[in-house]
Order: structure tokens, then sequence, then C-alpha cells
């Protein structure tokens, strides 16, 4: 069921934005992350804490090669400089929501960038930039039961302003990808020991499933070197998180930040990473938005709070299954389309707003249009159907059909100049 309006605020989580100067002759850069409250904090790492664990594959765990590489990005449909969080403080969402998308290729070849928009206007749980869990991003998805495209009206994000403007009610759910399960599950990289951790991080990225990373770090400093890390290094050089361990935590410039780990490279033992996708958009040096972590880390690092020892790294996945729904859409000049939505007036507008896989259904007809596809999506363009859209009596003519990413799949639609 669809949420709106009002919203009900669970812990206080804010954004910070830290600046740096990335040049002498740059201009200030700042990048967000979140800052909960002490209550906040650890009921996320509770949820950590109680969340199932994440099945290890026994049989692939054998034959997982000691060294290797694998990357789980060419499941991803992201834009680099698109896949920008801007002022909003939802890295988290991000992070969970590429999971998703990966898993929606690797489970129905399904190829579609998936809406963060969706979960930051509609998810009344929490404001729409605040800081957030992969059990919130889980929950969420459990009780809608499916996500949307990217491309869907008033899908995309626009929240990067740290405004919540957009009405979740004036995002179009069709088409959409049913859910059938969603739920989130850790990993054991605590208390295990490193050859162990690396061991069960591997294990799940060779699953196909991408791993969703937080990290908290205690103070002003450590986060002002990683922005630089960020703003000023390229994606060949290798952060490390041993150095911000075992500091007290700064209730003021403490915080955390979730990534998406789509993959690692452990060729050379002396250079063996994690690869990264970041919700920051691009700079300079990193055109496709990634990082790389050291492998050979700490993993049970670890800083001071209240004279407590509290655990800094977190690692998780998703277990998402979605359904095989065949989706829809229809195409009427006149708008009607004898009530079936979503309904277009022209083809090409439904061509847009088309997730793949969706077959086009097109009233029979002359359309003066030179439709085109241009994005990575596999449409059926169905046509000559009659006005209850219940048989194909005719053919549906367009000026032109070219492509120059995806596929078509013609069914009765013919070209007429």
């Amino acid at each position: 069921m669809r949420k709106g309006i009002p919203r009900i605020i669970l812990g206080l989580v804010l954004a910070l934005a830290f600046a740096q100067n990335a040049s002498a002759d740059d201009d200030l850069k700042s990048y967000t992350i979140m800052h909960p409250d002490r209550e906040t904090r650890l009921s996320w790492i509770e949820a950590y804490k109680i969340a199932p664990r994440a099945h290890i594959d026994e049989e692939l765990r054998l034959s997982i090669p000691f060294r290797g590489s694998l990357s789980l990005l060419s499941h991803l449909n992201y834009t680099p400089s698109a896949r920008n969080q801007g002022q909003c403080g939802n890295c988290w969402a991000w992070a969970g929501t590429g999971a998703m998308g990966i898993a929606l290729d690797v489970e129905k070849s399904i190829f579609d960038r998936l809406s963060v928009q969706f979960i930051s206007s509609c998810n009344t749980a929490k404001d729409c930039c605040a800081g957030g869990w992969l059990e919130d991003l889980a929950s969420f998805y459990s009780s809608e039961g499916y996500t949307v495209p990217w491309s869907n009206t008033n899908a995309s994000w626009q929240n990067g302003d740290g405004n919540c403007n957009v009405v979740c009610e004036t995002i179009s759910t069709s088409p959409k990808y049913n859910i059938t399960s969603i739920e989130e599950e850790t990993i054991d990289t605590q208390d295990v020991g490193q050859a162990q951790a690396i061991a069960n991080i591997k294990n799940i990225l060779n699953q196909n499933k991408a791993v969703w990373f937080a990290f908290y770090m205690s103070t002003a400093e450590d986060w002002t070197d990683f922005f630089s890390f960020w703003g000023n290094q390229t994606e060949s050089v290798l952060w490390n998180f041993d150095d911000t361990c075992g500091k007290a935590y700064d209730p003021v410039d403490g915080g955390a930040h979730a990534v998406l780990c789509v993959g690692y490279n452990d060729d050379d033992p002396d250079n063996s990473y994690w690869i990264m996708l970041n919700s920051y958009g691009t700079e300079t040096g990193r055109p496709n938005g990634l990082f790389r972590v050291d492998m050979d880390m700490n993993y049970d690092c670890y800083y001071f709070y209240g004279g407590n020892a509290t655990y800094s790294l977190y690692w998780q996945t998703l277990d998402v299954s979605f359904s095989t729904e065949v989706q829809n859409s229809y195409v009427d000049p006149s708008g009607s389309c004898n009530g079936n939505t979503p309904c277009y007036t022209t083809i090409q507008a439904a061509v847009n707003a088309a997730s793949t896989g969706t077959t086009i259904k097109i009233l029979q007809g002359s359309y003066s249009e030179n439709v085109s596809l241009s994005t990575s999506k596999e449409l059926t363009l169905s046509g000559g159907w009659n006005s209850s859209y219940t048989s194909q009596a005719s053919i549906s003519y367009a000026s032109s059909l070219t492509r120059s990413k995806g596929t078509f799949i013609v069914k009765r639609v013919g070209i007429q100049r």
C-alpha cells in the first residue's frame, strides 16, 4: 500500500555536510553523511545483530579461487553522474536500491534503473532525507510489495537539494516490479578473523549478490581525510579504515555512511581491494563513481563511545525475490485505451515510460511518429489492436522505427512514410 503524508520521524538522524577544499583553486566541496543520535545508532546496531545470517554456499566456497576478481557492475543500470545523493542523507537507500537493481537483473534478466525517489517520498517512517539502515529499506519494500523504475513519471531523483518537494502520490507506479519477498541479512565479519571475513564477503558476491556496507568514523579529521580521498584521488587508489580505529566517537562530528560493494580484486596480494560504488556522483578522477577499500584491514575496527568499544564496519546483503508478472502499456491517440492503464497518446511516449520487458499494445491505425529507442531496454511493440484491446484485427503503422540501444520486438507494426 502506498503511503502519503504526514510523516513520522523515528529517531533524530541528521545529515551533516563536511566541507573541504579539493585544491587551492577548486570550489569548496561538501559531501553528506549520516549523523544518528545515540538511540538511533544503537537501534541500527541491534538490527544488524538480530538480522538473519547470510547463507554461505559451501560448494561455492570450495570453488572460489584463492586469488581472483569479480564485478557485478554489469548487472547494474546506473548513470555515475546522476547517482548523487547531494545534500540528502539517504546513502543507505542508494546502496540498498543498487543491491535490488542487481538482484532484478540477476534473477529476471531485467536491466533497469530503479527509483531512489520512490522510497524517499513514500516512506512515512522517516523524513525523506533522513539517515537509515538496510532494515529500513527492506521493511519499506516488504510493506509496499513493489519497486518502480527511475524512468516512471516523477520517479527520477529530485531531492538532491535536501528538500522534500516530490509528493508520493505524484510518482507513477506503472510500470512496476512486484516483490514477492525481501529481507536484510548480516554477513559474519566481526569476531571471525580477517581471512574468514574476507571469505564470507567473497562468497556472497560470488552468489551474484551485492553487499551493503556501512561504516562509522569518529572525528571530523577522519571524515575530512575521506572526503579528500574521494575528491582528489583516482579510482585506483585504496582507502584503508585502520587509521580510523580505536578513537573516541565525537557525538558532533562522528557519523556514518553506506555504500555498495559490487566486487573485488585480489590478484595481487599486495594490492587486494573491495570495489565500492558511492552515491556522491563523479569527480575528475572518479568517472564511474567508484572507490577501492583495502582488503587487508581490521574487520573488527571499533570506536569508543561512553567508554564502550563498538564495531565500526557493517556488512549486509539483501535476500530479495521478484515476481514474473507481465507488464503491458497501451497507446490510443484519444487517450482512452478503453480504460486500460497506463495509457499513452503516442507510441514514443509509451516507449519512453516503459521498463524493460513491457509489451506496448497499440491501437490499430497510422501514427505520424519517428519512434526511437536509445536506452538498454527490451520492449515489444504489439500493433493492430481493436478498440477494446481484446484482439489484433489489423496493423498499426509508424513513420519509422530506430534504435541506438536496446531491443524492439515488433509484432503487427509496419512502416508507412
